[in-house]
């Protein structure tokens, strides 16, 4: 019998140490194009609570079961703690063994914005340079550092409700040699890419801005009566989302646009996965991704950072492969 007390337990600063935004990246989409990543990857449940709620997402991704707990506490930004906390435990596929445990929100903010830098890399021109971001906490900084993987960005700006941390988030993005600065909403009208990082529950701009070559991702919300796009934007563009079984469940963009009118069957145009083999999606409609975080990404990721700190065993083609 497998001694639990000496069960791995990795970090979230491991976590991001172990797999880069790129190789995170790489990961996610090979996990979607072996067909077999959402296969058992059931809706995810909630469990509502006095100040928040928890969150039980299960997921079986090639030889390997995980299972998050992530608790989302609105209140706690105030507090000075984070808004999603958890663990992720990972387990043999077969034998159902435990494996090894996680710091969940670390893994939440790394799948989170590289699932929205996969989606980029193939719903954008390969010459995007500007990123307008809405938010300054964890999720903002993780899509700057994700989507500047995928494309070659110049410039962000910041659009963010409070100033004191849209400054922080400012100076962190010159640091690292990018220009930047704060902004109004109405940047989006010359933005490339549109990154909505925000626990908002009503628009965050005017769609109308938004030129046809942008490209725009919705990832602060999972809650079916929250969205950070209007509805004239969900019935105006190209809309890619994780799968059309979360997106009506969860995605409060796509499901409020539903009810304000905008057909089932022209709510959205496709799945992530439908869009991998053939590159940039091109379209003269601008394009929107909208995900709700669904469970395979958040084990794909883990399982790839438990191959890079030697917890699990990488199979002998990736070996070959490095």
């Amino acid at each position: 019998m497998r001694d639990l007390s000496v069960l791995p337990f990795v970090t979230a600063v491991e976590v991001h140490d172990a797999v880069s935004y790129r190789t995170a990246v790489e990961t996610l989409e090979s996990a979607l194009l072996t067909g077999t990543a959402t296969a058992h990857t059931p809706l995810r449940t909630h469990t509502e609570l006095p100040d928040g709620h928890l969150l039980y997402m299960p997921s079986l991704v090639d030889d390997y079961l995980g299972v998050k707990l992530a608790s989302v506490s609105p209140g706690n930004p105030a507090r000075g703690m984070p808004r999603i906390q958890g663990l992720m435990m990972l387990y043999d596929g077969a034998t159902h063994e435990p494996r090894a445990i996680l710091d969940a929100e670390g893994l939440t903010v790394l799948r989170t914005a590289a699932l929205s830098a996969l989606a980029v890399r193939h719903l954008t021109p390969e010459d995007a340079s500007h990123l307008v971001v809405f938010g300054s906490g964890p999720q903002a900084r993780g899509h700057v550092e994700a989507i500047r993987a995928v494309r070659p960005l110049t410039k962000v700006t910041v659009v963010a409700r409070s100033l004191e941390p849209g400054q922080a988030l400012v100076e962190r993005i010159r640091a690292s040699g990018l220009s930047a600065e704060l902004g109004a909403a109405s940047r989006v009208a010359d933005a490339d890419v549109i990154a909505c990082c925000t626990s908002t529950s009503t628009p965050l701009f005017d769609s109308s801005l938004v030129g046809n070559s942008a490209t725009v991702v919705a990832m602060g919300s999972h809650s079916p009566e929250a969205r950070e796009v209007d509805t004239a934007l969900v019935r105006r563009a190209s809309v890619i989302v994780e799968t059309r079984a979360s997106a009506f469940a969860e995605a409060g963009d796509v499901i409020l646009a539903y009810r304000d009118g905008v057909p089932h069957d022209e709510a959205i145009d496709g799945e992530l996965a439908d869009i991998l083999d053939g590159g940039f999606l091109q379209t003269s409609r601008p394009r929107l991704f909208k995900g709700v975080g669904e469970a395979w990404a958040d084990v794909a990721v883990a399982v790839e950072a438990a191959k890079a700190l030697g917890i699990l065993e990488r199979s002998a083609s990736n070996a070959v492969a490095g």
